[in-house]
Formats: C-alpha cells, sequence, structure tokens
C-alpha cells in the first residue's frame, strides 16, 4: 500500500496518524474520564496500521514517530487489553512498528532481527549492551560522534554488535566504505562474513527492502570475498576491506567507520611494550589516516578486552581523557561520554565490568552467574582479574597488598593477650564510601606482636545505622581499645560509650583522635608495618558479599596508580598501625599534679 491507496498526501497522512495517537495516548492518561471500550481501541490501532503502511515511504519521519508514540502505545495496550484476538494482533503490528523503528534506530533492529528467535543474543545482554548500542547507532547518524573504545572481559559479545551495526549502517546509506583491522585474519574476515550475511538475512530486507538480498540478482555484489566486498551503490574501490594489524593498509579507504578490534590474543602479548608502541603509533599515524580526503568526520570503533594498563586501548582511553572531560552518562551505566565545546557528544568509552563496581553481582547473570565469575577470580591473579574482567587497568606492581605481598592465615594461633583492638574509619552518610572497623587479636611472635585480622565492619551505612552493630562487635569480640577517627562524626563516641554504659559493659577504652594526614599519605607511611606486622584471612575465607570479603578485596585491589573507587580498607588499616600498633593513640591514665600533696 502506497500513498495512492488511501488518495491522501504525506501531510493529511501524519495528521490523521498525529490524531488517532492524541486520542488513544489521552484515553490512558491518569486523570482522562471515561476510558474507550477495548473493541474501539482495537479499530483505531488497525486504521493506524493502515495510516503507517502508507506512511513508511517517509523513513525518518515514520521511524521517529513509530518510536515514541506507537510502540510505547502497543506495549501498554498488550499488558492491559487481554482479548486474545486483539493480543494476537497487536503483536503482529508491534513486530510491523519494530520494522519502521528499526531504519533508523540499531536498537529497533537488533530486537527486530531475533524477532522469531528462540536463542536471543541482544535481549539477554540488553542491560550490559544498551549504551555500546545506542553509540554504535550514534557513530552512524551523528555526524559529530567520532570516536567509541569499548571494552568488556571476553566471551561477553563485544564484536558481534558492532559487525551487526555495520550491516545496518549500509542499509542507511551503501555508497560508503568500512575498514576492519584485527591482529588475527581469520577473526577479521570472520567479522567481515557476519556482515555479508546479516546483509543476506531475511530481516535485514525487510527493514531495508531497497537492498534485499536475491541470489539470483549477479550485480548485487560486484565483487565478494571474505577480505573485500563491494555492492554495487558503492562510490570507492570496496565497501568493506577486512585486514590484519600488521598488512599494508595504504590505498585503502573508509568514509563510513574504521573498526580496530582484538589486537592481542593474550595478556603478555599485551605487555609487550614495543607492540604497545607499534599499535599506539600506527593508530595515529597509518590507520586513522584511511579516510577519504573529502571526510568531515573520522569515525573509530575500538572494541576489545583489556589485558594491561599498558596495552593499546589503555593508551588510548588515557590520550582520550587528556583530550576531553569525561563524565558519566545519566541512562547508560558502565558509559562515560565526553563533549565538544558546543555541548556535543563526541566520544564514549564503555567499560563493562564482569562484577558490578557497587554490588559485587555479575552484571549479566544470563551469561555467567556471579558464582562462575568468582570461579574465574580465585583462578587468576588478582591485577589480571582488576584488568581483564573489571576493566580497572592494574599491574602487578601498583598493588600494594596483593595476597601475594601479605601475610595470610588459615586459623589464629593462640594468644595470651585478652581481649581485641579495633578502630572506626567513619562515613557521615551512606554512598560512595565504607564505613570500615577492622578488628584485631594480638599474639606474640618472638621479639614481635602480630595483629591478626579476626573480623569486621565494612560496609556504606550510614554511620548513624551503625551503633547497635558497633556495640555488638565489641562484646562479641571482647574489644579493649577502640580509636575512632572523628573527623567525620564527633557523637559517635559518646553513643556507643551510652550504649555499653547501659548494657553495664566497662571494658572497652574509646578514644577519638583528629587526623590531618591525607588517605594516601597515611597509607603509603604505614604500608611497611601493615605488610610486616598485620596477618589477614586467606584469599577464600570468606564470602565476596561479606563484610570481610569486601574488606579484603578493597585491601587486596588498592591500585597505588591512583585507580580506586575508594580506599577505606587500607586508609583503616593505616589508622590502626599509626594508632594502636605504633601506641600514638593511648589510653589517658591520671597523673598526681605537682605540689598536690602540699595544697590538700
Amino acid at each position: 500500500m502506497n500513498e495512492n491507496d488511501i488518495g491522501l498526501s504525506e501531510q493529511e497522512i501524519y495528521n490523521a496518524i498525529d490524531k488517532t495517537l492524541n486520542i488513544l495516548e489521552n484515553n490512558y492518561r491518569y486523570k482522562f474520564g471515561k476510558k474507550i471500550p477495548f473493541e474501539e481501541v482495537f479499530e483505531m490501532i488497525n486504521d493506524l496500521y493502515l495510516l503507517f503502511n502508507s506512511y513508511e515511504q517517509y523513513t525518518k519521519k515514520c521511524g521517529k514517530i513509530v518510536i515514541k508514540r506507537f510502540i510505547p502505545l502497543l506495549d501498554l495496550l498488550i499488558k492491559i487489553d487481554k482479548t486474545p484476538s486483539h493480543s494476537v494482533n497487536y503483536h503482529n503490528i508491534l513486530k510491523y512498528a519494530y520494522k519502521l523503528g528499526a531504519r533508523v534506530s540499531l536498537e529497533h533492529y537488533m530486537v527486530y532481527r531475533e524477532w522469531e528467535e528462540k536463542e536471543k543474543f541482544f535481549e539477554t545482554r540488553f542491560k550490559i549492551m544498551q549504551g555500546y548500542i545506542h553509540f554504535l547507532d550514534r557513530i552512524e547518524t551523528d555526524p559529530h560522534f567520532e570516536l567509541l573504545i569499548a571494552n568488556m572481559p571476553s566471551g561477553y559479545g563485544k564484536t558481534y554488535p558492532e559487525k551487526i551495526s555495520e550491516a545496518w549502517s549500509f542499509g542507511m546509506d551503501d555508497t560508503g566504505a568500512i575498514l576492519s583491522l584485527c591482529s588475527n585474519d581469520t577473526v577479521v574476515k570472520g567479522g567481515s562474513r557476519t556482515v555479508i550475511n546479516e546483509i543476506k538475512s531475511q530481516p535485514f530486507g525487510e527493514v531495508f527492502p531497497h537492498l534485499a538480498y536475491d541470489d539470483k540478482d549477479k550485480n548485487f555484489f560486484l565483487k565478494e570475498t571474505d577480505g573485500d566486498w563491494k555492492l554495487k551503490n558503492c562510490r570507492l574501490m570496496s565497501s568493506y576491506n577486512a585486514t590484519t594489524t600488521n598488512s599494508n593498509v595504504v590505498g585503502q579507504r573508509a568514509s563510513k567507520r574504521i573498526h580496530i578490534d582484538d589486537l592481542y590474543p593474550n595478556y603478555k602479548e599485551a605487555m609487550n611494550k614495543n607492540l604497545n608502541d607499534e599499535y599506539y603509533n600506527n593508530f595515529h599515524t597509518v590507520w586513522k589516516k584511511r579516510f577519504i580526503q573529502e571526510a568531515k568526520y573520522h569515525k573509530v570503533v575500538v572494541t576489545g578486552t583489556l589485558w594491561s594498563s599498558d596495552d593499546f586501548i589503555a593508551r588510548l582511553i588515557a590520550w582520550a581523557k587528556s583530550r576531553y572531560n569525561f563524565e558519566k552518562h545519566p541512562k547508560f551505566p558502565y558509559t562515560l561520554i565526553a563533549k565538544d565545546s558546543e555541548g556535543r557528544i563526541v566520544c564514549a568509552i564503555v567499560q563493562v565490568p564482569a562484577l558490578d563496581y557497587e554490588t559485587g553481582e555479575s552484571v549479566c547473570p544470563e551469561l555467567r552467574s556471579t558464582a562462575k565469575v568468582l570461579e574465574d577470580k580465585e583462578a587468576i591473579e588478582d591485577y589480571l582479574f582488576q584488568t581483564n574482567f573489571q576493566q580497572i587497568p592494574t599491574d602487578p606492581e601498583t598493588l600494594f597488598f596483593s595476597y601475594n605481598r601479605i601475610r595470610t592465615y588459615e586459623q589464629i594461633p593462640p594468644t595470651d593477650f585478652t581481649g581485641a583492638y579495633a578502630v572506626i574509619d567513619a562515613t557521615r552518610k551512606s554512598g560512595k564510601d565504607f564505613f570500615a572497623m577492622p578488628i584485631m587479636k594480638k599474639v606474640k611472635n618472638e621479639n614481635i606482636n602480630d595483629y591478626y585480622l579476626k573480623d569486621c565492619l565494612f560496609t556504606r551505612t550510614a554511620t548513624k545505622d551503625m551503633y547497635m552493630a558497633i556495640v555488638d562487635k565489641i562484646i562479641e569480640h571482647h574489644i579493649i581499645l577502640l580509636v575512632i577517627e572523628s573527623n567525620v562524626t564527633s557523637e559517635l563516641k559518646q553513643n556507643i560509650e551510652k550504649i555499653l554504659k547501659e548494657k553495664g559493659v566497662g571494658f572497652c577504652e574509646i578514644i577519638e583522635k583528629y587526623n590531618t594526614i591525607p588517605k594516601p599519605t597515611r597509607i603509603e607511611n604505614e604500608k611497611g608495618t601493615i605488610k610486616k606486622l598485620m596477618v589477614f584471612p586467606k584469599k577464600g575465607m570468606f564470602g565476596i558479599n561479606t563484610d570481610m570479603g569486601k574488606f579484603m578485596e578493597n585491601l587486596t585491589l588498592y591500585n597505588n596508580a591512583g585507580s580506586n573507587s575508594n580506599d577505606d580498607a587500607p586508609d583503616s588499616l593505616a589508622m590502626f598501625s599509626s594508632e594502636i600498633i605504633e601506641e600514638n593513640s593511648q589510653p589517658q591514665i591520671a597523673q598526681p599534679l605537682m605540689g598536690i600533696r602540699e595544697y590538700f
């Protein structure tokens, strides 16, 4: 059906669509009066379907109104109208609406292409992929957006969506060219074949009927090999070049984008400084120069897994951050964006961790459960897990307190010392920082005393909500000396003493100490004592979501390079070292005043 089938002009069709949508949208607003019966709504939806059939030739206008208004309305009706015949029809129309939306939105294309599939790639990864898909869309549709860097753990599916987006971009404009680079010839040519297969697929032809593949059309591809192919409307030598990073790319040209993918097979190559230098220099001097001269915008997508703090992606991120000020995207998790002087987004960095930075849970349990990720974590070095799985560039030498650098125990030995010792590094309110209370047992070790971390409180709960938990720990472990850093809250000591008095507990001496030393400085000053005189539970003794598990993770992953979301565990231990081990905070013992006998 087209414009002539219903005898209306473009504006008349749009006005009819807008009027019908307004009626239905208002019908379901909260303060709207008597609702239109479902039967009448059903007829109006069918009328909209016919109108969109005639309007779909105006691709961009149609796609935008479908995404913004028609799909949300259909989603609502599917939820509230349980009439069986209506439901079937609504689902069919919804699929049609997604087809129209897919012509202007990569996200809607990703949904539409696997509509009939039992195992859906995008649906199971929606949370972690949404920002990535959004900016893959903008590489094609936003002229000012030029650089997308995406790194995720191996196996999370970072390359496949990029290849689907390349096929989609040819649906939007089949006259341009893409250059794809990878260190592995099989991988880069396999990605090229993925793009070809997508263009040949039925969903692609339905979304982009002008590029619907017909195997009888010998001119659909003017040439077709895995490494080099050309669509008939392409204005350059090739639509697609897929080659390795060590190949000579001089003479190859791109007008749409350059994709650089997975430059390292393993961490050993990623630690090769000479190779990293070569990749980084090639990016600036060779690869970026492959755009046609008339290309106003040079669009680059870089995907891969982070392997080291000096690998190509880490260097590229550092370079981007030296050029732009980045901020968190307000909608998409794990996504940073940079804007130019006119407020336009020009660069995005998507860094998906295996475990969420706040909760410690798997970011995509459908793909890999928390338990499975923790198995990986236990099997490899801490620095490699931080870098490869968590996308936090970490070198072995920057981890002051990694498990292989601290003393650990499986069981605390018997001790002649009574009670335990603790410090509190408090927070004013729940949020980013942790309330930290490490609890230590003192054990004689020849001529010195060791301090064993027996228990702790380590939580983002506000200090005012921790009073009873603190008292319980004091009683449980018979804490005889507690030092509280008083920078944050002055009433903590008084409240704890009040509760202890009410419970008849008098064995705990509580001292307030005001700290003026910055955290990194205090940690640096006390790191030697922490390593020498403190003993910690062996790796894996406590679950990652327990207070002790979180405390030990925060300690062992403390990065001297400064890339720490917080440093509350090592800082509280530095406080313990300074105030208790080095005895800078001592219980006050009454001393007789000079001349007191004479006074009396």
